[in-house]
């Protein structure tokens, strides 16, 4: 971003998609408020587990350029998904299932951290956590647990597929992207490509 280009997350001022609840049905009304207000506990990664996760979203989607109460807790949807088992039917004939994947990719980005810096990856600089991720993508990260499964596999298809979902999940990052949430059930309009919603705003760079 440029010193005089518009945040990402400010890109439509003023606009808020939970304006628009009135217009959903209550079902789809009490999911999406529910994911603002009423943030999950943390109850399948342990505390460690959790902060080494935090730290890792926090460097592959920072979120420091926003107020704090604009900030989407991935970590806790994340969490919230493994708990009650919402992840997909399917796994990779070179990986475990997910949840363990999830234990052993924490685990193996540590050993990395220590492998490299010497230290956990909580307590790495910016730099030097970027440098711990880009060697785990690439494919090529030290670390034991990368031996019984694919560091960049573990990247792609877990980590940053979870990540993704969590936030576009959210309001704050409808906002962000001018999307104006469910249409459910009075529908969408506007079919044309690059075409807005009457309801939605232009973008503001």
């Amino acid at each position: 971003m440029t010193p005089n280009e518009t945040p990402l997350w400010d890109r439509y001022p003023g606009y808020d998609a939970l304006s628009q609840q009135d217009h959903w049905e209550p079902a789809t009304r009490r999911v999406v408020l529910d994911r603002v207000y009423r943030v999950p506990p943390i109850r399948f990664f342990s505390p460690g587990e959790a902060e080494t996760l935090q730290a890792v979203v926090d460097t592959v989607l920072p979120q420091d350029d926003r107020p704090s109460e604009q900030r989407v807790p991935i970590v806790a949807y994340i969490d919230e998904a493994q708990h009650k088992g919402e992840i997909p039917g399917y796994r990779y004939e070179d990986m475990p299932d997910e949840r363990t994947a999830w234990h052993w990719g924490l685990e193996g980005i540590e050993q990395t951290s220590l492998a490299l810096y010497r230290r956990r990856f909580t307590d790495l600089g910016t730099d030097e956590r970027h440098a711990v991720m880009a060697r785990i993508q690439k494919g090529d990260p030290p670390g034991q647990v990368w031996q019984r499964m694919p560091a960049r596999r573990f990247f792609q298809s877990i980590l940053m597929a979870a990540v993704a979902r969590a936030y576009y999940a959210h309001p704050f990052a409808w906002n962000e992207i001018g999307f104006g949430g469910p249409a459910y059930p009075r529908g969408y309009y506007a079919l044309n490509h690059g075409a807005r919603e009457h309801w939605e705003v232009d973008e503001q760079r």
